[in-house]
């Protein structure tokens, strides 16, 4: 089973926040709906461990990532 893990900022919203692909089936663990909102950035896609470095870096620079998506990461 292929999982890619992507961060994603949209604007006016605070935190950013971490889609799962999971055979091509997109969903947030937090239950956040990405088409209410206007996209200002994302990472490429990687896997777990790589996305664990970049929330972590992330973090170290006062960004802010929701919990719920972190917490779904690492429980991967």
């Amino acid at each position: 089973m292929k999982v890619s893990y992507t961060l994603k900022r949209f604007e006016k919203v605070d935190l950013a926040h971490i889609l799962i692909d999971t055979n091509q089936t997109k969903s947030y663990k937090c239950k956040f709906d990405e088409s209410k909102h206007t996209m200002e950035k994302s990472s490429q896609p990687m896997d777990a461990s790589k996305m664990r470095t970049i929330a972590a870096k992330t973090a170290n620079t006062g960004a802010e990532i929701c919990g719920i998506c972190v917490g779904g990461l690492y429980s991967a």
